[in-house]
């Protein structure tokens, strides 16, 4: 039987060369020719790293389909639900548990719930929509990139895909706070915040054993910030308070989903490769 003689890590790299270089000449086109970077552009945008992926594969070729590359298969409707669920609760705690402990510290004052009610009993039809968007990366992320790693053991493959998911996101954020759309400290908070994001959204696909619950959690319409009065108006250190209390709240639920060390890591994909 013929070993492939495609290196995993020459893959990642091939993948990852080619989003970053793709979502950087799309904003550079913005950039220059004066135009407002869109919304339905930045939605669109997270389709970059699922065609991206899919040129590497065809390029690189590994053995297994797409739907193994892409961690597609949720293991039955069960178990779909039940991470979806999970996905979107645990997160949506993570980010209620900021706005609490703000409001009994007096940092910031959280919602009252008749301002919180709509947007809880919106979240179901806007993560299906928006998760037609969310799809297009998670699938590439914490799918094809996250497996090609996967000899490297859970927390360092993850730390590795939160990184380049959160370098992905630089020009993209750039573009928006240069065209004054994005505030400077809204730009560096959002984009440092993508890093335990990416830990808890690879936490969430190793537990259910496919991307699903990343592309529904990640779909969740909101932050910790949306959970508080006036967020725009909160003084430096208290944003930046704030925003360390709700990485703190990533990473623990990070931690409470990530796989325990008594768990064996998934094998690679590829034998022989290399």
């Amino acid at each position: 039987m013929q070993r492939t003689r495609t290196d995993p890590r020459h893959a990642a790299v091939v993948f990852v060369s080619l989003a970053i270089a793709v979502v950087s000449v799309l904003c550079a086109v913005f950039l220059l020719g004066g135009w407002t970077l869109p919304d339905w552009i930045v939605l669109a945008g997270r389709w970059i790293p699922a065609l991206a992926s899919l040129v590497a594969m065809r390029v690189l070729p590994l053995p297994g389909g797409l739907s193994t590359w892409w961690a597609l298969r949720p293991g039955g409707r069960r178990r779909l639900v039940t991470g979806g669920v999970v996905g979107v609760g645990v997160l949506l705690a993570a980010y209620a548990l900021p706005a609490l402990i703000a409001g009994a510290t007096g940092l910031a004052a959280p919602l009252s719930w008749p301002e919180l009610a709509p947007i809880l009993l919106l979240v179901v039809p806007i993560v299906a929509v928006y998760s037609l968007s969310t799809f297009g990366e998670e699938v590439a992320w914490r799918g094809y990139l996250q497996r090609l790693l996967a000899g490297w053991g859970f927390w360092p493959s993850s730390t590795v895909v939160a990184g380049v998911w959160v370098l992905f996101h630089v020009p993209l954020h750039g573009t928006l706070a240069l065209q004054g759309t994005l505030p400077a400290h809204a730009l560096v908070g959002s984009t440092l915040l993508l890093f335990p994001l990416g830990l808890f959204l690879s936490a969430a696909v190793r537990r259910f054993g496919s991307v699903w619950p990343a592309v529904f959690a990640h779909a969740l319409p909101m932050s910790a910030l949306n959970l508080v009065q006036n967020p725009d108006g909160l003084p430096p250190g208290s944003f930046w308070a704030f925003t360390a209390l709700s990485a703190a709240a990533l990473l623990g639920a990070a931690l409470l989903l990530a796989p325990r060390r008594t768990h064996a890591a998934p094998r690679p994909l590829v034998a022989g490769a290399g």
